[in-house]
């Protein structure tokens, strides 16, 4: 983009009468004129045309204290999508600043298109997987920028009555290619009050905190924070880049974007979920990862009256069990459903075998416990993951445990052939990683490991893929580590 200050005019100072002034201003100054002239006698230093034969003139507008005239470049009649000049002249008439994205010299220019429009739709949907949409805003012909070539294309923008983003598309004329592709629906912040990450963690303690079938306390309201709900689609309802609540026809609303209720408030629970699945995957993306479940996931936080969640792979989606202590109050119980998620994403179906199932289930609990410490860095909890949740059903232990990432299970004498139970033994491997290496280097190994895995993968895959993944990400620099810390589990790398 160029941006030019112009110096103003100096004029001598004149007196006139009133007369006189009355007749100046009833000149009518053509502003539109002005830019042209002022464009064409500098076109070579803005590479413009002498004739300005492909700067089409859009509007002028005029306000008390200047006028602005707008540009749209164009090629062979059609536009060059976003690229434009703006000339903003005083009140005079006199040229003041001019703002051009005009690209001089296009070259590579094709004028025979391939497609239709409504080939261009279909390959647009397609890409964005818009199964259903009912208005189809614009389907423009014109050119696309690439370095210094226009190609012909295809601006398709629609909305996709599921996720309710509004894609704009565009769509290569010649070949079907997708050029650029971006959710063009202005996100906005919201807040909300959450646990962080669950109440007897972010306490520090264990008592004074029960269920009591979702009814408040004040030692459970105290301990709910207040935090920025991120990237909601501005519909009111808490459904965003990455998480949409659908609470089997309760969905929570706020035309001010302010989600704060207490723990016996049914929508507390979408907040919860929105809050730490939108957070988890944005760490994702802060490690380096954009293509790993980077998209908006349905969760349903009271799907099920059982005190169990689960993971979809068929629908995509989450469901949170109400049973004991509801899950989605309990953010490593969330973490723990979101990495079934990416383990699908990353490997679609994973998990066909006992031990890959294991893998599964102490992932899903490594993530856990990494977020918990994340939001709640104290030795209580520590190793431990679903504290909050736990504690309808651990009275004994201290802190109350849906599992352990320190039990010292090892390969193959721990074995039980029960996915949950042999998952501690995967998941404190992992676990130790981030104990030994820093959990953003850990976790971001492990992520990567995973796109090495095929769905029967096990545990020796597993452990082969993070020690190959480090070779990838940190040139092996902490290969005998991970030998070591598998080796402990009974677990080859090789």
């Amino acid at each position: 983009m160029m941006l030019t200050m112009l110096a103003p005019q100096t004029m001598a100072e004149t007196v006139q009468s009133k007369p006189a002034q009355a007749a100046a201003a009833a000149v009518k100054i053509d502003f539109k004129g002005a830019a042209d002239n002022y464009l064409k006698q500098n076109a070579d230093q803005y590479g413009f045309k002498a004739n300005l034969s492909d700067l089409k003139h859009v509007s002028t507008t005029k306000t008390d204290v200047a006028s602005y005239v707008r540009y749209q470049q164009t090629v062979e009649g059609s536009d060059v999508f976003y690229h434009q000049v703006t000339v903003t002249l005083d009140a005079k008439g006199t040229p003041v600043l001019i703002v051009s994205d005009y690209v001089p010299n296009l070259t590579g220019l094709k004028t025979k298109s391939k497609l239709n429009e409504n080939d261009a739709e279909g390959k647009a949907l397609g890409h964005n997987k818009v199964k259903k949409t009912k208005e189809l805003v614009s389907r423009i012909f014109g050119y696309y920028v690439e370095g210094s070539k226009a190609v012909p294309a295809y601006k398709v923008t629609a909305v996709d009555d599921e996720s309710l983003a509004t894609w704009e598309t565009f769509v290569s004329a010649e070949d079907g290619t997708i050029l650029k592709n971006k959710d063009v629906n202005r996100k906005v912040d919201g807040t909300g009050k959450v646990f962080l990450p669950n109440p007897l963690e972010s306490a520090g303690t264990k008592v004074g905190f029960a269920d009591n079938n979702d009814a408040d306390s004040t030692a459970l309201t105290n301990q709910l924070k207040t935090v920025t709900l991120r990237g909601l689609d501005g519909s009111g309802y808490l459904r965003g880049q990455y998480v949409r609540t659908n609470q089997s026809g309760f969905n929570s609303f706020s035309a001010t974007n302010t989600f704060n209720y207490t723990r016996n408030s049914k929508h507390f629970e979408n907040v919860m979920v929105y809050y730490h699945i939108d957070e988890l995957q944005r760490y994702i993306q802060s490690l380096g990862f954009t293509n790993i479940n980077n998209r908006q996931i349905y969760v349903n936080v009271n799907g099920t009256t059982a005190d169990n969640s689960f993971y979809s792979p068929s629908t995509k989606q989450l469901t949170f069990g109400t049973g004991g202590v509801d899950d989605a109050e309990d953010a490593g119980i969330i973490a723990h459903e979101y990495g079934h998620s990416i383990h699908d994403n990353q490997v679609p179906g994973f998990g066909n075998t006992l031990q890959g199932g294991a893998m599964g289930e102490g992932f899903g609990d490594y993530l856990g416990a990494i977020w918990e410490d994340k939001l709640a860095p104290s030795s209580f909890g520590t190793a431990c993951v679903g504290e909050w949740d736990a504690v309808t059903y651990d009275s004994s232990s201290n802190p109350p445990c849906l599992r352990r990432l320190d039990n010292n299970k090892v390969m193959p004498g721990s074995w039980k052939g029960q996915v949950h139970a042999d998952g501690e033994i995967w998941s404190q491997g992992a676990y130790e990683m981030a104990q030994q290496l820093g959990v953003d280097v850990a976790t971001k190994i492990i992520l990567q490991s995973h796109f090495s895995l095929t769905p029967s993968s096990g545990f020796n895959n597993g452990a082969a893929a993070i020690k190959a993944a480090d070779a990838l990400l940190n040139g092996g620099a902490n290969a005998t580590t991970i030998t070591a810390i598998w080796a402990a589990r009974g677990i080859s790398t090789l």
